[in-house]
């Protein structure tokens, strides 16, 4: 009964994330702000949800490099540390995971995102020095808006969703690996 549950939940955890990763594809088929997709609330979904710390990592990557071949973004080192370190601030919540834990997982998941990836010395475009680094912060500003707004969107719709599934279908609800019936 046990590895049942545990099946169709991570099933249902799958799901959603892949849905969510598919958001990536809308500048492709609907005029869309840049940085407004999914991937970020998913990040935190996937490291505060999935038990597995391992898949919670691997599962919300490969959605992305998944959906990189199909839009032709390229493969970018810098922003999958970035997701990386989101999976993290979900890992950091998933022993109280609330709207306020999730709520502060998001906003400094996604600042740590645009920390990571708007550092200047990474990109050739912007001075090596510390007005690079200025700039290109300040360049990024809308996409960390953007971000922000997005997780913020998304994460009520990933979180509230599966929670509603639980309340829902018994056969998903765990809590901490335990059945939890109410």
């Amino acid at each position: 009964m046990i590895r049942q549950i545990q099946s169709s939940r991570f099933l249902v955890l799958s799901l959603l994330i892949i849905l969510a990763a598919c958001t990536r594809a809308l500048p492709l088929m609907l005029p869309h702000a840049w940085n407004f997709t999914a991937v970020g609330a998913l990040a935190i979904f996937a490291g505060s949800l999935i038990e597995d710390k391992r898949l919670a990592f691997i599962l919300p990557l490969a959605a992305m490099a998944i959906s990189d071949i199909f839009i032709g973004n390229g493969f970018s080192v810098v922003v999958y540390i970035g997701f990386i370190a989101m999976v993290a601030c979900g890992l950091l919540i998933r022993n109280k995971i609330t709207p306020g834990s999730i709520a502060l997982a998001s906003v400094a998941g996604a600042v740590v995102f645009f920390l990571i990836t708007n550092f200047a010395f990474l990109y050739p475009w912007y001075p090596h020095n510390v007005q690079g680094v200025v700039q290109s912060y300040i360049m990024g500003l809308p996409f960390l808006r953007n971000m922000l707004i997005a997780d913020a969107i998304y994460g009520t719709v990933l979180f509230g969703g599966f929670y509603l599934l639980e309340k829902r279908y018994v056969v998903i609800r765990m809590n901490n690996g335990n059945l939890t019936i109410k």
